[in-house]
């Protein structure tokens, strides 16, 4: 099941209470206010705003030179959008318009935090999703897609032609691209959904086999996790550059080589006795998988066999 998200840019100033500034500008943090939710839904929202914290301070290290913000502050809200299982989430920033170094964020009147905030659907509020549905709509809060337009970075529609992103795309998915393609979709209810997001229905994968539909910062979000997935929700070099060209800095990749597992040829994650079958026809067709390379001597072979066996059984 893919489910449609979208954003939107507030343009009233927020007022955001009971939130503590970071310390020092130039330092990146997330900080949200839940305070307009209901108890139980400050309870159930608790560990999934958590993580999104962490996921977004994880991958953005702090701003561009020049750039003096401490954050960005979040309000949380809870409302009702278009009912069950289709838009869960919109979000954008919100505040006054401040250039710092060549970049526009939306920011307090003090211009010391970016801010903004993410409305989650009444009727979706308990989806399995929620982890994902927050970090995508937070990245809309950052910028993504709100402040293109504002930072001259996609004046063609469906065109993103930002510097960083740009170049990071042609590494990553298309060397011959001229832009970075952007979603146009009208969503249901006639909502026009134009540069606002990556294209869910490009078709190329990355070197690692991600396909970009399944990007985070695509306007639908699969039904499997990013953390049991790496491949489904992930944020593509392509996104880090864009957080670029929108005054943050970042890491330069959120792809992590998974830990293999010796004995575990059929990839479910465990050694047990079901891996038994898939080791016996790697053996015979010849492949190589590291999983079975047991003796870990860069080949799959009979000389593996005493090795697997003691791992089956835990020696």
């Amino acid at each position: 099941m893919r489910t449609l998200l979208t954003f939107m840019v507030y343009s009233v100033l927020l007022a955001i209470g009971a939130i503590a500034p970071a310390p020092t500008p130039g330092e990146f943090e997330v900080r949200f206010d839940d305070s307009n939710l209901t108890t139980q839904q400050r309870t159930d929202l608790a560990s999934a705003l958590a993580e999104t914290k962490m996921f977004w301070e994880s991958v953005i290290i702090g701003y561009q030179s020049g750039v003096v913000l401490d954050g960005v502050d979040i309000v949380v809200e809870a409302a009702a959008i278009d009912g069950p299982n289709n838009i869960l989430a919109q979000a954008g920033p919100g505040g006054f318009a401040n250039n710092q170094a060549g970049f526009v964020f939306v920011t307090d009147f003090g211009a010391n935090s970016s801010r903004g905030v993410v409305t989650i659907d009444t009727a979706d509020f308990s989806t399995s999703l929620i982890v994902d549905v927050l970090k995508h709509e937070v990245g809309h809060v950052l910028g993504f897609g709100t402040l293109f337009n504002s930072n001259n970075l996609s004046p063609n529609r469906g065109e993103y032609i930002g510097g960083a992103g740009l170049t990071a795309y042609q590494a990553e998915f298309d060397s011959s691209a001229t832009f970075v393609p952007l979603q146009n979709e009208t969503l249901p209810g006639g909502i026009m959904v134009f540069n606002g997001h990556l294209d869910e229905d490009n078709p190329l994968s990355d070197a690692f086999g991600r396909e970009a539909r399944g990007e985070l910062m695509t306007p639908a979000i699969s039904s499997i996790r990013n953390s049991i997935d790496p491949s489904s929700n992930f944020l593509s070099n392509t996104s880090l550059a864009i957080l670029r060209d929108l005054g943050y800095d970042t890491i330069e990749t959120t792809h992590v080589v998974p830990d293999y597992l010796l004995g575990d040829c059929n990839l479910d994650g465990i050694v047990d006795f079901s891996d038994i079958a898939a080791f016996i026809a790697i053996l015979q067709v010849g492949s190589f998988l590291e999983e079975a390379d047991c003796n870990e001597d860069g080949a799959v072979t009979f000389a593996d066999i005493p090795r697997f066996i003691a791992i089956l059984v835990g020696l």
